[in-house]
């Protein structure tokens, strides 16, 4: 007899992480502080990854967490938990035609940066393209490889109005729906992470000390065989 398998599920490639690419969390995800999390991965490589997640707005006004900013007195943007580390940080992310000063180019027009300057002269233009965020979310070498092969997160293509979506709250439950349909199945070949050795620390961001996030290495090693 022949074993049955969905159509949706024949050799469909599973997409690698990378800068500009979401991670989904899995139903069931065993990790509290990232169940039902969408996250951006603003880089990726040997020395670790870092992401920000786009679909948890605090509640907090931006004019509460800096009280000293007079120019944010009079405007709502609401702040969003990033992550669990350095939450006495900010990082934003901003949309722009062309490359701002003080920040670093993701996917699209999508641009990072922890550059208080940077916040700055979006006010002063009135600009409603940036979100701001406390904390971000890090992996060490080989976390997130760990994570991805325990099947904790899908890895799907980023999208520049999801990440500014007007309704967070419903980021993940479209992009589950998406990808359940995918890989409910198991399809595509394993994920086999890259293994180079090298290490790497993720400080805390104090004010807007600028994190290490221009890392572009790749894995470029072989890969082993799909099991």
């Amino acid at each position: 007899m022949f074993a049955f398998r969905p159509i949706a599920a024949q050799n469909v490639p599973r997409m690698k992480p990378a800068a500009g690419r979401f991670l989904v969390a899995k139903r069931g995800m065993r990790d509290p502080r990232f169940v039902k999390s969408v996250i951006l991965l603003v880089s990726y490589g040997a020395k670790g990854a870092m992401g920000l997640i786009v679909n948890q707005p605090s509640g907090v006004k931006l004019a509460e967490l800096l009280p000293e900013a007079d120019q944010l007195e009079h405007r709502g943007d609401i702040v969003y938990i990033g992550g669990p580390v350095a939450q006495d940080g900010i990082m934003l992310l901003l949309r722009a035609e062309n490359e701002p000063e003080g920040a670093e180019h993701i996917f699209a027009d999508i641009y990072v940066s922890p550059d208080r300057d940077v916040l700055d002269r979006l006010v002063a233009k009135d600009s409603g393209n940036f979100r701001s965020y406390v904390g971000y979310s890090g992996w060490a070498p080989g976390q997130l490889d760990h994570e991805l092969e325990r099947q904790d997160w899908h890895v799907t293509a980023g999208d520049a109005d999801l990440v500014f979506s007007p309704s967070p709250a419903s980021v993940w439950d479209k992009l589950i729906k998406q990808t359940d349909v995918l890989f409910a199945a198991g399809a595509g070949p394993r994920f086999t992470p890259c293994r180079e050795a090298s290490k790497r620390e993720h400080d805390g961001l104090h004010g807007f000390a600028r994190p290490s996030i221009s890392d572009s290495t790749r894995c470029n090693r072989e890969q082993r065989p799909s099991r």
